[in-house]
């Protein structure tokens, strides 16, 4: 038997952009001491000068790539704002396979010269925004390259696609092969009509979309933990507050929700 994985839990950026709103956000000093004391490991967040200031909290790098990017500047800038691992975004929709995957061996490849672990994410409005799609680049980059593509899963886009109904585990977990090998999870919560649901009705009592959602993702962290190959796992609740708006206007204060996903996550795991 495998040994259990160390999870490591992170809070995004984008829950705090703009927060709590446009003019009295949060300085990034701010941000930063809230991100600690809610005991995150770190944060996620595309490249940005302000990073430099984080302190002792990791940095997980977020990107977007495609045919037409020179992937080099990229991971030079987030090796030098110190971060230990990055999940690309690649290419868009209108991308052909056969390019996609020459562009995610460039992007990974370049990952791979300056020592930087690196996912490719399933994303909306990215060439891996079907399940399909995500298997037909995995599936290719390995025919071609001989190795294994490192995935990070979005569940909650796969599942708008299908509009899926709970429950939800057992149809996300199409490819086994690749959950396994999958070190980094955006666990933003959803249905099959929305890929952000508010997690609770005040900052405290959870909503029962979100006890719905709850059931895949212990089903998930469940297998991951039993049968992941994988030392590290690394999970972020990315819920947006601003900028896209994936929330609505309805939804409770974002940053709370996160905070009590990334502590349901680590009591999860437990």
């Amino acid at each position: 038997m495998p040994n259990t994985p160390n999870l490591h839990v992170y809070a995004t950026a984008w829950s705090l952009r703009e927060y709590p709103n446009k003019a009295d956000e949060w300085s990034w000093a701010r941000k930063f001491d809230a991100i600690r004391a809610a005991g995150f490991t770190g944060i996620m967040s595309p490249p940005r000068d302000e990073l430099s200031a984080r302190g002792d909290l990791d940095y997980w790098a977020m990107g977007s790539l495609g045919m037409e990017h020179d992937p080099a500047p990229y991971f030079a800038q987030v090796k030098a704002l110190g971060a230990t691992h990055a999940t690309i975004q690649p290419c868009d929709v209108e991308t052909p396979l056969a390019d996609a995957i020459d562009a995610v061996i460039r992007i990974l490849a370049t990952a791979k010269k300056v020592g930087m672990p690196t996912t490719i994410e399933s994303h909306r409005n990215t060439f891996t925004e079907t399940p399909e799609r995500m298997w037909a680049l995995y599936d290719g980059y390995r025919e071609k390259t001989g190795e294994i593509m490192p995935v990070c899963f979005d569940h909650s886009h796969f599942a708008v696609v299908r509009h899926m109904a709970a429950p939800y585990w057992n149809l996300l977990n199409e490819r086994p092969d690749i959950m396994k090998a999958c070190p980094r999870f955006h666990m933003r919560p959803f249905n099959g009509h929305h890929c952000q649901i508010p997690a609770t009705f005040d900052g405290v009592k959870r909503t029962p979309e979100y006890e719905l959602w709850s059931n895949y993702a212990k089903s998930m962290m469940a297998y991951v933990k039993d049968r992941s190959g994988c030392t590290d796992i690394h999970m972020v609740p990315e819920l947006g507050n601003a900028a896209p708006a994936y929330g609505l206007s309805c939804f409770p204060d974002v940053w709370e929700d996160a905070k009590v996903v990334g502590a349901d996550l680590k009591r999860w795991w437990e």
